[in-house]
């Protein structure tokens, strides 16, 4: 679907589109931050006006950002882009029109850990004893996570996630990396979200007993709450 013709349905039958953007917890800590906005005005084919902000702060948000990441659902699929060449008035935002949009993929809700709460993943590699490493973020089927250097997984390996709620639970397995990249520059909001983050970032599937599931659901649902509930203070 070409991006005019998207935002055109979403005006028209005003659905909401959902923006990340960077939301600082504790000094220097940094997690993802969502709103949502509507599409109030299309200018010609070039540039579109976002309103309606929830929460409306997330304006001083923006304010800060070159771009930022939206996602949104048209015709039962599920699209996203960034936006960029931002123009801030009052309570409204203009942005160029992307050149194209991406089929959004992921099938579960992603949440980041708190600093002073976070996700464990212990794990042995390869050529290694037993690591514990602290999760970046983490859904029911999958954690992200940074390491100072390289590190030799098979390829598929069992791990144990030790969730904060329940610190003296692990819950053990299976699990295989399906991305990874040399270094990690910023998030999907387009500001920094991982500043200072250097090394190597991991994107790890997870296969988990329907009962760890559960926790972890539990876990995020949680989590998202403490950010909402951080937007409003």
């Amino acid at each position: 679907m070409k991006p005019l013709e998207a935002f055109q349905l979403l005006q028209t039958e005003e659905l909401p589109l959902i923006l990340a953007f960077p939301l600082e917890e504790g000094k220097g800590h940094l997690i993802t931050g969502k709103g949502i906005c509507y599409i109030e005005k299309i200018h010609g084919t070039s540039r579109i006006t976002l309103g309606r902000f929830s929460p409306a702060r997330l304006v001083n948000y923006v304010r800060q950002c070159a771009s930022f990441y939206i996602t949104f659902e048209v015709r039962g699929k599920t699209f996203g882009c960034f936006l960029r060449d931002l123009t801030i008035d009052g309570s409204s935002i203009t942005a160029s029109l992307p050149d194209s949009l991406s089929n959004f993929m992921r099938r579960f809700l992603r949440v980041e850990p708190s600093l002073a709460a976070p996700v464990i993943l212990h794990v042995r590699p390869r050529h290694s004893g037993t690591l514990s490493l602290f999760v970046r973020d983490i859904s029911e089927c999958g954690v992200g996570l940074i390491t100072p250097a390289p590190l030799d997984f098979e390829d598929r390996f069992v791990c144990g996630i030790q969730l904060p709620a329940e610190p003296n639970t692990l819950s053990l397995m299976d699990a295989s990396v399906v991305y990874r990249a040399d270094s990690v520059h910023g998030g999907t909001s387009g500001c920094s979200l991982r500043r200072g983050s250097q090394g190597m970032f991991y994107g790890i599937e997870t296969f988990p007993h329907s009962e760890d599931q559960k926790r972890i659901r539990l876990y995020i649902m949680r989590r998202e709450v403490e950010i909402r509930r951080l937007l409003h203070e």
